[in-house]
């Protein structure tokens, strides 16, 4: 009996829509690490600069919900692709965001663009993965999301300490890009 292989196509979709979902991982622990700076710079207190997680996480968990609406209204690359590009288009807000409002404009962006992503690529595993290999990329799946909470803080803490904590943004651009590329392709 031959065994199932997972089409290249898969696994690049796959790796695609788990890079958007890591970098959207690593951005929200990240950012966390600046919470001082952003006080600082923004002229913020403590209870106003935990709106950049606050509203990302809570963005996000509304998002998700309706990943079953979106996958039986649009195709699949168009929900990756919306995705992508509004996370994108989040980051580059929030590496210019000359105010704290404006910062936070970009982590709701940013949160739209994660919430979709993040039960996209299970959708992808589950719908185009043969079924004697779901289990293997399902764990795949959780591995590249769950690396993220681990790398977050310490490359928060090490990209804002060098370089700034714009460059958090600024640094996971070519990620994206590249996770961009690979689902469009």
């Amino acid at each position: 009996m031959s065994e199932e292989k997972i089409s290249p196509k898969v696994i690049r979709a796959v790796i695609a829509v788990g890079m958007l979902s890591f970098c959207g991982v690593v951005v929200e622990t990240a950012m966390n690490i600046t919470f001082p700076t952003l006080m600082k710079e923004f002229g913020i207190t403590t209870s106003t600069v935990q709106w950049m997680t606050t509203i990302y996480l809570l963005v996000v968990a509304s998002v998700v919900p309706l990943s079953a609406y979106l996958k039986r209204s649009f195709k699949t690359k168009s929900v990756f692709l919306t995705a992508n590009l509004l996370f994108i288009l989040g980051v580059l807000i929030d590496s210019i965001a000359p105010s704290f409002a404006l910062l936070l404009l970009g982590r709701v962006i940013q949160g739209i663009g994660v919430g979709i992503a993040l039960p996209l690529m299970f959708n992808i595993i589950l719908d185009q993965v043969p079924m004697s290999k779901i289990g293997t990329m399902m764990g795949v799946g959780t591995l590249i999301t769950a690396v993220a909470p681990a790398v977050g803080p310490t490359f928060g803490g090490f990209v804002s300490s060098h370089f700034g904590w714009r460059f958090i943004f600024v640094l996971l651009t070519p990620l994206l890009l590249i996770s961009l590329i690979l689902g469009v392709i």
